[in-house]
């Protein structure tokens, strides 16, 4: 095929639809150095040959700002995963907050090695009954790839009415098949706190979010363990996502002294200090021994009090290295009421460490449950064999095991149940090809029961963080 030279008026129309694509980029040319600009204006002139050669040779006639919106969402994805275009209507649903009921499946996802993945699935929501685990790579939701798809568009397409299924087919390493789950969509009400008081007068407190009501909660809860005495702290960050940033702030205020440096943010603008605020925070959780729970699901926010606390030598942290999610993304709205969304800083912790894509290394590596055996447990929730067992056998089977493990051998009632409890986890294993260790096949028991404390007694980590703890107050104690 001979190519035909371009014509003027061609050559016109793409120059002035460069001009609109030049005026999309937010920074000035004041900003760009000599060198930079230079290389800027070469491809300028590249992406204008080949608007022109398209206007010219492609058997369709595109459409101008069809052309633009992509040029301008393929340039952004060069840049990073959180970095984005936004339409004028993907804008204006961005802006407007959602009023009424709609459903979803309750975890936050975001882009990984460009990969729409899923960060955590929060606690009893649907996303979580039906075993989807941090790291999880959506590759297919309704049979549509996610390649190229950014976050926001993926959790729209999730979003929909509840009661309403979606299909997700999921790319899990260790799997050698993908993985298809059909999820009924749900209202998502997500708790922002949970706490408790444990055994030796333990204070336990799961931030599932950062909230603009969770620094307050946190505090009135302080307030009742305050009346208990409590000897020793557990702050659960697990599966914690993040949420705002002056919520984070505010909490990690609560376990440090007054004008500490919590995190900064470093990019082309001036530093941004966050410091501790004179006052936040009580007495009770600045002198009390604390350890820190965190895993793969832990990201953002639920990073940055991490770190402070590890950096300030406050706790220990104990767990899992997190996801590593720390970026600080920005809002500018352009012309014809769409929006850019770009990545201007990364948060660091009070030593200086760039949180994001690193993660936060705990003091004390205490993995959870093997993959296998995690995805073995997302098979048990709310299984019948589980509920069955507890028929029969009484809400109150694990304490009743408990005993029998420290009974004497002649006594043969505690023998018999110690056999049941066996045959038992003989049945999974042949039966339904679960095979667990005996704290992971407990914690299931656990996670099914009424009695609200054994969640906690048998989550190894917590367990963990309870043995640790006491080996501080005792410390204490001593001295």
């Amino acid at each position: 095929m001979i190519l035909t030279p371009f014509n003027s008026s061609r050559i016109v129309h793409s120059l002035l639809i460069l001009l609109f694509f030049i005026g999309l980029i937010s920074a000035s040319w004041s900003d760009i150095d000599t060198e930079s600009s230079d290389e800027l204006l070469e491809n300028l002139s590249l992406f204008t040959e080949v608007l022109a050669r398209i206007q010219q040779e492609h058997v369709e006639t595109p459409q101008a700002k069809k052309l633009m919106y992509g040029a301008v969402t393929g340039m952004l994805r060069t840049l990073d995963p959180y970095s984005q275009f936004f339409d004028p209507e993907a804008y204006k649903e961005f802006r407007t907050q959602t009023h009424g009921t709609y459903g979803g499946l309750g975890m936050e996802i975001g882009l990984r090695n460009s990969r729409l993945t899923v960060i955590s699935p929060f606690k009893g929501t649907p996303a979580y009954q039906a075993g989807l685990q941090t790291d999880d790579f959506i590759s297919l939701i309704d049979n549509q790839p996610t390649t190229n798809m950014t976050a926001h568009d993926a959790a729209k397409k999730m979003r929909g009415e509840p009661g309403t299924p979606v299909t997700l087919t999921i790319i899990r390493e260790g799997e050698n098949e993908p993985i298809e789950v059909t999820i009924i969509r749900d209202v998502i009400r997500i708790q922002s706190i949970e706490s408790k008081v444990l055994n030796r007068k333990i204070g336990y407190i799961r931030i599932n979010q950062f909230r603009d009501t969770t620094a307050l909660d946190v505090e009135k809860t302080f307030d009742q363990f305050s009346q208990e005495e409590i000897e020793g702290l557990i702050l659960d960050l697990r599966s914690n996502p993040g949420g705002l940033l002056r919520s984070a702030v505010d909490i990690a205020s609560s376990f440090l002294p007054p004008n500490k440096l919590i995190v900064y943010t470093k990019g082309k603008r001036p530093r941004e200090d966050h410091l501790t605020i004179e006052g936040k925070g009580k007495p009770l959780a600045k002198n009390l021994p604390l350890i820190v729970l965190v895993n793969r699901g832990s990201a953002s926010a639920s990073e940055i009090v991490a770190a402070a606390i590890k950096d300030h030598q406050r706790g220990l942290i104990l767990g899992e290295r997190t996801f590593g999610k720390a970026s600080v993304q920005q809002i500018f709205p352009l012309g014809n009421d769409a929006a850019v969304k770009l990545t201007v800083a990364h948060y660091y912790s009070p030593k200086g460490m760039d949180i994001h894509k690193v993660g936060i290394t705990p003091n004390l590596d205490d993995p959870w449950f093997s993959r296998t055996e995690t995805q073995m447990l997302s098979q048990l929730v709310n299984h019948q064999s589980i509920n069955d067992f507890l028929k029969n056998n009484g809400d109150d089977i694990l304490s009743q095991i408990e005993k029998a493990e420290s009974a004497d051998r002649e006594d043969y009632e505690s023998a018999g149940l110690l056999r049941k409890y066996r045959r038992f986890a003989d049945s999974l294993s042949k039966k339904e090809k679960i095979v667990l260790s005996d704290s992971a096949l407990k914690y299931a028991l656990a996670r099914e029961t009424e009695n609200e404390i054994d969640d906690y007694e048998y989550d190894p980590q917590i367990a963990s963080a309870m043995r640790q703890l006491g080996l501080m107050i005792d410390n204490i104690h001593i001295e």
